[in-house]
């Protein structure tokens, strides 16, 4: 016999609270259980199937979102979020059926991560001769993804924006955020050239304007124009990837409308940290703090000066801290200056912003020195014509010294350069690249801070070598850093003034020994002067 709407309905619930339970930790099974879920939706009528002017759901609860999702379905992402940690939809019974968190995907990114390790030594002027180095880490550049519109694959699942509102109520609601045609049209072209933003279908374009609008307003329950839970996933963490600003939004949810095993609309929700007047409170003064740091900015047209700019203004005002509060945020940076990686890596985005450059979010993985990995996030930046990567929090020192980076935290600068403008076979040297959205090949070396500063070797000419020592001197500088093309560079200017001691010949007041730093990985060499 055919199962009944109502049976399908206790038993997949039934089912899935049980899943629920398992994976939460809650206390319970049976039919205690199932009466406990059952009388928790308050279901007081559901639609039979077929009946196209009856959606099957409960009064005033998004919880029957997962009554129809199939289990396989759900069990699958089940899998996903313990892949990624929390990274996917979760299953919230008493809010809503599925709902991801922002913040959780990135929690404790940056922790205890390898920033190019750095090996602290020092070396007499009458010692026989140094260590030989290590073997140097070989990288070729991640292949990229193809330029194909990232959600393509749900463009059936898309509605027209009329046929997305499924009453005068719906209609209603969205109008009052100004979501209307000529609404949607003028908020696409604020947002073009957005990074993200520019890797969406015209479908997924309107979508993107359709949950920044929400989020903006702080709204819950506006109907949106897709039917595919999928394609709210992707697109959330587009937005968010585009916009830093939006600190208060931790996660969303929504509301599944179904006929039967067919959804008829979504109804998307934002999960907001804060209330409207705690918002304001706090945007006021990270205006304050965003204008203070804007107001030292170069006014050159060259941008390689603006980004080195943020670049150490972010790591000489913010300590890295895995317990800082609001991490996830710019609030840890701007209010709190402490944070981790996202927190680094969306305030140097905001800034970039604010100048005129483009700047996005890049969330990927970084290589541990246990060889296993974890989360992280930096960014990829556009300076002048050409794209790079920069990973700001891997420029402060304060954040080698509490990973553990660095038995000497006196023998590290302030402010580590490797990060900034970098290529991609750079970055990949100990960085992950994300698959979830196209990332371009950087290639130029142009504006790589020391190509920039004159600290760059493509062979290992010793006059160069002088004259960057003399350069260092005159500056006044307590440390004069090496940077090698590759690692024959790096191999044979290590041997000729490490092992063979000729450092000593560019010193000056004659000292016996001469304190050094060596970042293999990235075939750097800092000499403490």
């Amino acid at each position: 016999m055919k199962e009944s709407f109502l049976q399908k309905f206790i038993v997949k619930g039934a089912v899935i609270l049980l899943l629920l339970s398992m994976m939460s930790g809650t206390v319970g099974c049976g039919s205690d259980l199932v009466d406990a879920y059952l009388g928790e939706l308050g279901i007081k009528d559901s639609a039979s199937e077929g009946d196209p002017d009856k959606e099957g759901r409960s009064s005033d609860s998004s919880s029957d979102v997962t009554l129809f999702e199939p289990l396989e379905d759900l069990l699958e992402r089940a899998e996903k979020d313990e892949r990624h940690d929390g990274a996917s939809a979760s299953s919230d019974a008493s809010a809503s059926a599925s709902s991801f968190t922002a913040e959780d995907s990135y929690a404790s990114q940056g922790e205890n991560a390898d920033a190019g390790s750095g090996a602290d030594s020092a070396i007499s002027a009458s010692a026989e001769g140094a260590s030989d180095s290590s073997a140097m880490l070989a990288s070729k550049a991640s292949s990229a993804i193809g330029e194909e519109p990232a959600d393509s694959k749900f463009g059936q699942l898309y509605t027209e924006k009329s046929a997305a509102v499924g009453n005068a109520d719906d209609k209603a609601a969205r109008e009052a955020i100004g979501l209307t045609d000529d609404g949607i049209s003028s908020k696409k072209r604020e947002q073009a050239g957005r990074y993200a933003f520019e890797r969406l279908t015209d479908s997924g374009k309107t979508l993107y304007v359709e949950i920044l609008t929400i989020l903006q307003n702080q709204s819950e329950g506006i109907v949106v124009s897709t039917t595919s839970i999928d394609a709210i996933e992707m697109v959330f963490d587009y937005v968010m990837l585009d916009h830093p600003e939006i600190f208060y939004c931790a996660a969303y949810k929504y509301t599944n409308y179904q006929v039967g095993n067919s959804t008829t609309k979504i109804a998307f929700s934002g999960i907001y940290s804060y209330g409207p007047e705690e918002i304001q409170r706090r945007q006021n003064q990270i205006n304050d703090a965003v204008n203070k740091c804007l107001a030292g900015a170069p006014s050159s047209s060259d941008e390689y000066y603006a980004i080195k700019y943020v670049y150490e203004y972010i790591i000489t005002n913010t300590d890295y801290s895995p317990g800082a509060e609001d991490n996830q945020n710019i609030c840890s940076v701007f209010l709190g200056h402490s944070s981790v990686c996202n927190g680094y890596a969306k305030a140097t985005q905001l800034l970039l912003n604010r100048l005129g450059i483009e700047c996005t979010l890049v969330t990927g993985t970084v290589h541990k020195r246990d060889s296993s990995s974890e989360r992280h996030a930096w960014n990829l930046v556009k300076c002048n014509g050409q794209y790079y990567y920069l990973d700001v929090t891997w420029g402060d020192a304060s954040y080698q010294t509490v990973s553990g980076e660095s038995a000497d935290t006196s023998k590290l600068p302030s402010v580590n350069y490797d990060y900034l403008n970098v290529t991609t076979a750079e970055i990949a040297k100990n960085h992950k690249l994300p698959d979830y959205i196209y990332m371009p090949l950087c290639n130029s070396m142009t504006d790589n801070y020391y190509v920039r500063e004159g600290n760059y070797f493509t062979s290992p000419e010793l006059s160069l070598v002088k004259d960057l020592f003399d350069r260092g001197y005159s500056e006044g500088r307590n440390y004069v850093t090496i940077k090698c093309s590759g690692d024959s560079v790096y191999q044979a200017l290590f041997d000729e003034l490490i092992t063979n001691r000729k450092v000593f010949g560019f010193l000056q007041g004659n000292p016996t020994t001469i304190p050094y730093t060596t970042f293999e990985e990235t075939d750097t060499i800092i000499f403490w002067i």
